[in-house]
């Protein structure tokens, strides 16, 4: 992505300690990164160093307000970002105002308090903050770096729906555990600046409270507050166990002195930089329970009420050594700051799927989705969720049920969809499956706005009698609408050659096939005489010719097994030879102990999942001769016409003569064609083509298919 940062000034300051690290890191992921500020700032140098572009407007005055927004826009205007960032409330409305000069990038906010400080700013200060509240609905993704800020500003008028969460992120590289002598003697330590709201007060009370203990105050500020706390703790007789600091520039080095560290402040505190340093650098903290202090440290026996120092002398008192580092590095990290910034500035994808449940096409999906974290995605279910819908959901993955009845649509599950596509506001809709392609047409109207539309089209089709009525008649639709779309996915060549023979616009045709896993798909010990079927209970399926050859094999070469596997197999009628065991969670494994992997699928079959996965686990295959079975396969596999028991028996009883093999060329073949990998690039690269402002009106030139495939 290309991306604007902007900030009013390059100063020394928490948001811009993070602007730097954010930046420079996104440089490092291959982004393209500008910081627009007003006034220039010692950062600079730091942040050209990394590779950043920093151009300065140079704000003449705080009168220079129309001046200033012309050299703004000229200046955003030559960098035509993707995503221009808001650093602060001002920048923010900047941000917003600079949008249609600037063809309509994505707009994100950033706020970085947790509570406006606007009543000390004057007039124009309050007039801002006010212009803010109203027009932050207006911004694309409000990006807050603690829950307190995202609360007090949600209560003040910005749309929660809007507001994320992302924790600042703590260099861990320069914040590590150092040597330090052992001392009999706990010594606590208080960093942060002299100012009422660090409450150092209620630290020192306590401190007092606690004999047995040292006690440190790094900082500088407000010099009447300094004093007041002194003159408390001279007071408070803790003058020889306490010791006073000025503001520290090695850091490290300071908390490196610390048992434990101390946060007792009253208010103001978002996220407290402080406490996750020093937990980076292996020293335990104590805090107010105030901003986001107990979410970074947690553990609530560390966390005390706000102003209560006998609370925080118990803490004391009870505190035990212990390391949090690994908290920080999984969860505050600045890899984890970049990671979570750039899923919410990319563009957002609305999948729209027929359902979440069995099935190969489902289990591409889940890969694709969790496999391209460079964009925000966002799935509609058109049916109940499933078993996919979880595991998309425990991945952070925003995932919506429509609950429509099988093929029938009801008002309440269209005004369901009205809603989510009209909170999502997709850059790209992706229709998966027929049902899902179609409702991606309705929900490229619900939206109101030209939103480029993918189809991906995940089965052959010989002939429509095949389907249901009601699929039936959605796939006609399709064959009408077509022209609508940016592109049309096939994972089939067979497939895409008969949608364009119905009617699909073929220059929208782009070849994509299924991708595995190989890290999950390995070989393993084969089990000899072990013949598996791996599908769900569907008439394409074919079960009954794979029951029929089982017989034959069984009566020509006793003591073979055989095993079923798949949704709703169990109520199939089987000879004691084989063995049903239902839905299984455990497929890698299960495929990899097989001496023969069968395909028995008599039509319908686009790209058969169940044969790559064989494949990928150096397994044997004998499958039907349907769809792109000879594609995948290639010079490997083992093809027989479709329907027939005896052909299918027969190649696997010369497998079976021939012992357990490993067909290490199958593996090799997906490796080389067909690994995830190249797969999920091929999605990326067409998710960023037709989002991307230059191509969005331009249609793909067909894609060569490879050698023509016979049709049955």
């Amino acid at each position: 992505m290309k991306i604007a940062f902007i900030i009013r000034d390059l100063g020394h300051g928490g948001a811009q300690r993070q602007l730097v690290m954010l930046a420079a890191s996104l440089v490092k992921e291959g982004h393209e990164v500008s910081v627009l500020h007003f006034y220039d700032g010692p950062f600079r140098t730091e942040l050209e160093a990394s590779g950043v572009r920093t151009l300065c407007i140079g704000k003449k005055s705080r009168w220079d307000l129309a001046g200033f927004f012309l050299r703004l826009v000229k200046t955003a205007r030559q960098i035509r970002p993707d995503v221009i960032h808001g650093y602060l409330a001002e920048s923010n409305l900047m941000a917003l105002f600079l949008k249609p000069f600037c063809g309509f990038p994505r707009i994100a906010w950033g706020v970085r308090d947790s509570q406006t400080d606007a009543h000390l700013w004057g007039v124009l200060g309050r007039a801002s903050f006010r212009l803010n509240c109203l027009l932050a609905r207006f911004a694309d993704v409000i990006l807050c770096n603690s829950q307190a800020g995202r609360d007090y500003y949600a209560a003040r008028g910005y749309p929660r729906n809007k507001m994320n969460v992302i924790p600042n992120g703590i260099d861990t590289e320069k914040f590590q555990p150092q040597a330090r002598t052992p001392s009999a003697v706990r010594t606590f330590g208080l960093v942060g600046r002299m100012n009422p709201m660090k409450d150092i007060a209620t630290f020192l009370r306590a401190a007092a409270l606690v004999p047995d203990a040292k006690f440190i105050i790094v900082g500088s500020g407000d010099a009447t507050y300094e004093r007041q706390m002194r003159d408390l703790a001279t007071q408070l007789g803790l003058d020889n166990r306490l010791t006073w600091m000025p503001a520290q520039n090695d850091m490290p080095a300071v908390y490196a002195q610390f048992d434990c560290l101390v946060n007792s402040s009253a208010f103001g505190e978002g996220f407290s930089n402080v406490i996750g340093e020093a937990m980076a650098s292996g020293v335990p903290c104590i805090a107010s329970d105030v901003g986001d202090s107990a979410w970074i440290i947690g553990n609530k026996s560390q966390v005390f009420p706000v102003g209560d120092h006998a609370a925080l002398a118990q803490c004391m008192r009870s505190f035990k050594p212990s390391d949090p580092r690994e908290r920080i590095v999984e969860e505050f990290s600045v890899a984890k700051l970049v990671e979570r910034t750039t899923r919410q500035l990319s563009k957002k994808v609305l999948w729209l799927s027929t359902g979440l449940g069995s099935g190969g096409a489902e289990m591409m999906l889940v890969q694709l989705i969790r496999g391209l974290p460079q964009f925000q995605h966002v799935v509609v279910s058109l049916t109940a969720g499933g078993k996919h819908a979880t595991a998309l959901r425990e991945a952070g993955i925003q995932v919506h049920s429509l609950d429509m009845p099988a093929g029938k649509p009801t008002l309440g599950s269209l005004w369901r969809l009205f809603r989510v596509v009209r909170a999502t506001k997709a850059d790209v809709m992706m229709g998966w499956m027929y049902h899902g392609c179609f409702a991606a047409v309705l929900a490229r109207f619900m939206r109101f706005k030209g939103v480029p539309i993918i189809w991906n089209v995940r089965q052959s089709l010989y002939d429509l009698k095949h389907e249901k009525r009601g699929s039936a008649l959605v796939i006609r639709a399709l064959t009408w609408l077509s022209w609508m779309t940016q592109r049309i996915t096939y994972n089939t060549q067979t497939g895409a050659r008969q949608h364009e023979a119905l009617g699909f616009r073929a220059e929208k045709t782009q070849l994509i096939p299924n991708g595995f896993d190989l890290a999950k798909w390995q070989p393993g010990k084969q089990v000899a005489g072990l013949i598996g079927r791996f599908g769900r209970n569907a008439s394409m399926k074919d079960y009954p010719t794979f029951i029929a050859a089982a017989k034959i094999i069984s009566e020509q070469r006793p003591g073979t097994q055989f095993i079923i596997v798949g949704a709703d197999t169990e109520t199939l009628e089987v000879p004691s030879c084989i063995q049903l065991l239902g839905e299984r969670h455990d497929l890698p494994a299960l495929t990899a102990s097989l001496h023969i992997a069968v395909s028995s699928s008599a039509f319908g079959e686009g790209f058969p999942n169940v044969v790559g996965e064989a494949m990928a686990c150096a397994v044997p295959v004998v499958a039907t001769d349907i769809g792109d079975t000879r594609w995948v396969t290639g010079d490997t596999g083992h093809l027989v016409p479709p329907g027939d028991p005896a052909a299918l028996a027969q190649a696997c009883i010369e497998l079976l003569d021939a012992g357990p093999t490993q067909d290490l060329a199958a593996r090799a073949r997906i490796e080389q064609h067909f690994s995830i990998d190249s797969v999920l690039q091929k999605f990326a690269a067409l998710l960023h083509s037709v989002t991307a402002p230059s191509t969005q009106a331009e249609a793909p030139s067909p894609l060569p298919l490879a050698t023509p495939l016979p049709h049955p």
